[in-house]
């Protein structure tokens, strides 16, 4: 009995969570990017900034600006790198605009340099088949 019991606490806390996860993500495949608490992180920023002028105020502007890039960037990158990154940014500790804006930066400039290098692998090939002939 205790152990269902137990089982069941532990699935409804899961329920919960994935719950919570899955509403932002719902707000990902809606058509911009989420709404992000970005405050308790610009407040710790601002207690830790050992650099002049990095206070709160500034770290906010700076969520404010990676936050218009997202909105008008958000339908060029890929669906699941946003939810990746959704993931990534929102677990573990506060959730940031620049971290998400990086983090969907990052996954499109390396599939970018991927795609390239496969191109360049081909044409290298092809170039090694005409020389042959």
């Amino acid at each position: 009995m205790r152990l269902i019991r137990t089982s069941c606490v532990v699935a409804a806390l899961c329920f919960v969570g994935v719950g919570a996860y899955g509403a932002q993500i719902a707000r990902v495949r809606a058509g911009g990017p989420p709404t992000l608490q970005v405050g308790p992180s610009c407040e710790a920023a601002g207690r830790g900034a050992i650099v002049l002028g990095r206070n709160k105020e500034a770290c906010l502007a700076d969520e404010t600006t990676a936050q218009d890039t997202l909105k008008q960037n958000w339908s060029k990158y890929v669906a699941s790198d946003k939810s990746d990154c959704l993931g990534m940014v929102t677990t573990g500790g506060p959730a940031s605009y620049v971290e998400l804006l990086s983090c969907v930066e990052i996954l499109r400039d390396a599939r970018n340099i991927r795609n390239a290098d496969a191109l360049e692998a081909d044409n290298s090939a092809i170039s090694r088949f005409r020389r042959r002939k």
